[in-house]
């Protein structure tokens, strides 16, 4: 059986027992999965040897790029000394707890870990409603796959999880914090600084803290993966009451974390696991943390993002499509055209270039200039074959509406680029409710 072969049996066996849209954000459709063997850096690679670059790492969790020798090197070290002991803590895990705890400058906090974003979510929800006696979560953004944050169907209005939803709107939150007055647990968002001002983040925190409610920073998308611990304190110096960490903090590896005060965190005791005690994220962690701090990630990341961005502009600019790129480190292609939108995608996958369809772009430290120009070389490309197929939509211009739309799949939430009028119409529309 030739290499060719295997492959498509490979795809074929994938189809018939990975659930639809679980296995990868990366064109999905059925009659082109894509399957890889390895990656490295920038980089991934196919098991017929063709490369593309990734710019979906992991849904931006691959901050330092993929397989990073010093991250690779410390598993191994660990490994080797017969470190990884599941059964009970080593010292690595007291050494990361305390890292985190100095990054958000919060000394008299405590840090639980988990595996994933959606259960570290849970129990911040769990642990709240232990410690205050009380039911309703207050919800904005995207907190995991759990049917718990699903709409209730009915504006404004809890679901059976006792969570409703205010779409990073502040009139809506005081409404709502107004509506279930002595009933709220804890307010839980996911900031986002793409599509929601420093005004509105800080805004929605004020009104929490008027409420005299918890608040969660939930920090999975934008922790340790724009700064150096919580991303708030790009905005604000507002703290929240709990944060929710995950894998920015191990270059991919299968980790999250709460960390809040011990009033809180005392809930947590119950919320154990069989791979509660796993050392390998942990060890990753620590290695990526080291690492960003010795390169100077953080910094670089907006450096080479500004500069990707820059070079995505120009090219789009000379083909006169409405294109739009918003956003830094985590950014989004906007559409003035669903056909466009469509084949942008598809033609970028030919080139070579992985791009998380409708969602968030994620740069890695591993995209320096010589990368950088790669994907100005494969764009420049995708650009050429979209201005030949679709020159009839040159100098028409993306819509507010539409980039409000890219946002919502963005955020999972509503953006303040339009006014609170403009905003509550296209809601009633996207919601159904």
């Amino acid at each position: 059986m030739n290499a060719d072969s295997k492959v498509e049996m490979n795809a074929e066996v994938l189809l018939g027992v990975i659930g639809t849209y679980i296995d990868s954000p990366v064109d999905h459709k059925q009659e082109s999965r894509l399957l890889f063997a390895k990656g490295k850096g920038s980089f991934l690679y196919d098991y017929n040897g063709k490369d593309y670059i990734d710019l979906v790492n992991g849904k931006g969790s691959i901050v330092l790029g993929h397989n990073d020798q010093a991250v690779t090197s410390a598993i191994h070290t660990f490994l080797e000394q017969n470190g990884e002991i599941v059964t009970g803590p080593s010292l690595p895990i007291i050494e990361l707890a305390k890292r985190i705890k100095t990054d958000l400058a919060l000394p008299d906090s405590k840090v639980s870990f988990f595996t994933t974003g959606t259960a570290a979510c849970r129990a911040a929800v769990c642990a709240a409603r232990a410690a205050t006696g009380k039911k309703i979560i207050v919800s904005a953004g995207y907190h995991g796959w759990d049917p718990m944050w699903r709409s209730s169907g009915e504006w404004l209005t809890a679901n059976d999880e006792g969570v409703v939803e205010f779409y990073f709107v502040p009139q809506l939150l005081d409404e709502v914090l107004t509506k279930y007055k002595g009933q709220v647990a804890l307010v839980i968002f996911s900031p986002d600084y793409t599509y929601l001002s420093a005004a509105t983040i800080t805004k929605l925190i004020e009104i929490c803290r008027m409420h005299q409610v918890l608040i969660c920073c939930d920090d999975v998308k934008q922790g340790y993966r724009h700064r150096q611990g919580a991303s708030l304190e790009l905005v604000t110096d507002q703290k929240a009451d709990l944060y929710i960490f995950s894998k920015g903090l191990s270059n991919g590896q299968r980790l999250s974390c709460i960390v809040g005060p011990d009033g809180i965190m005392e809930q947590t005791k119950e919320y154990t696991y069989t791979a509660y005690y796993q050392m390998l994220p942990i060890v990753s962690s620590l290695a990526t943390l080291e690492q960003m701090e010795l390169k100077s990630g953080y910094e670089k990341l907006n450096v080479y993002s500004q500069s990707l961005i820059g070079i995505l502009r120009e090219l789009i600019g000379q083909s006169l499509l409405p294109i739009e790129v918003n956003g830094g480190p985590l950014f989004q292609f906007v559409f003035g055209d669903e056909k466009l939108e469509q084949d942008f995608y598809r033609e970028s996958v030919e080139q070579g270039i992985l791009l998380f369809e409708g969602d968030n772009q994620s740069i890695s430290l591993s995209m320096d200039e010589h990368v950088q120009q790669i994907i100005a070389g494969r764009f420049a490309n995708v650009i050429d074959r979209l201005t030949d197929k679709h020159s009839h939509l040159q100098h028409v211009k993306v819509s507010a509406e539409q980039t409000f739309q890219a946002a919502w799949n963005m955020i999972d939430g509503a953006s303040d680029i339009l006014p609170y009028a403009e905003q509550l119409k296209i809601l009633t529309k996207i919601t159904g409710e």
